[in-house]
């Protein structure tokens, strides 16, 4: 599928729903099948059912429990009620479910989400990590899940991040571009730990203009239908290499656990080769 530079706003919305929903639907399908191999997707909760036979075999940081670390993420991943939400939380429910396992969730800041993992209090990372050669350093981290490229977030936004060398241009520490904006823009490219405090800065006028993952900013523009804001698809830029080449996702493990690293890689391949739809297999496809 191909979409134009600088697509409608409905069009935006509805590409951003059509890879999320079609992911969410892969991984529902892929936890239906494998209904009863595990307690529950909830954290904290009992053991697994004793008659399940697991997809794989690794160990976990908890006996019977995959332990997930992730920040609050929408769309990306939610944990509210002891029930996670959005496509990492399908997914890795999934892959707990397909391996006899519960789950329990460390809920953290984004900051130290890959810590936890790399220092074996966590054996996963929820959340939207991109895959890094920095982050292989201290993580394993599995075949690509999706792509979440950046985009400019603004009022009508052109697709050029150079349009807007001496504006103020926010966006969030440690993002795969963040280190080369600050080095490009200096003191007008403004880091947040979040999102959130981004996209509200950028409401209340304080950014010209914001550079967020896709999946992020598709969610907070839905939330907030009146704001104005829009946002666009970016052109290479040559100070900034992550735009030059796709910004895909993975799952961070814990790097001496190679077993859970490839039964991550499996389940994905999987849920991918077995998508219902042709949709289902685009959004790990990109």
């Amino acid at each position: 599928r191909t979409y134009s530079t600088n697509p409608t706003q409905e069009e935006r919305m509805t590409h951003i729903k059509i890879r999320a929903v079609a992911l969410w639907a892969t991984a529902a399908t892929a936890t239906l099948v494998l209904a009863g191999c595990a307690g529950s997707d909830s954290g904290d909760v009992g053991g697994a059912n004793p008659d399940c036979t697991p997809q794989s075999e690794f160990r976990t940081v908890s006996e019977g429990s995959l332990t997930i670390a992730g920040p609050d993420y929408p769309p990306l991943f939610e944990y509210t009620d002891n029930k996670m939400a959005g496509v990492d939380g399908e997914v890795l429910s999934g892959f707990a479910e397909a391996n006899c396992l519960t789950t329990t969730v460390n809920l953290l800041p984004a900051a130290g989400v890959i810590e936890a993992v790399s220092g074996g209090q966590s054996d996963v990372a929820a959340g939207g990590w991109y895959r890094t050669d920095e982050r292989a350093e201290v993580v394993g981290q599995t075949v690509p899940a999706y792509s979440d490229p950046a985009v400019l977030v603004g009022i009508d936004p052109t697709d050029n991040i150079g349009d807007y060398e001496g504006k103020t241009v926010g966006t969030t520490q440690g993002y795969l571009w963040s280190d080369d904006m600050v080095k490009w823009g200096g003191d007008n490219v403004k880091l947040y730990q979040s999102p959130d405090a981004v996209f509200q800065d950028l409401l209340n006028g304080r950014l010209d203009v914001a550079l967020m993952a896709v999946n992020e900013a598709a969610y907070r523009l839905e939330q907030n239908p009146d704001s104005g804001l829009t946002y666009t698809t970016i052109v290479p830029f040559e100070p900034v290499p992550a735009t030059r080449y796709p910004s895909v996702t993975n799952y961070p493990f814990t790097k001496s656990n190679t077993a859970i690293g490839e039964a991550l890689d499996a389940y994905l391949e999987e849920i991918r080769a077995d998508g219902s739809n042709q949709e289902a297999r685009a959004v790990f496809d990109e």
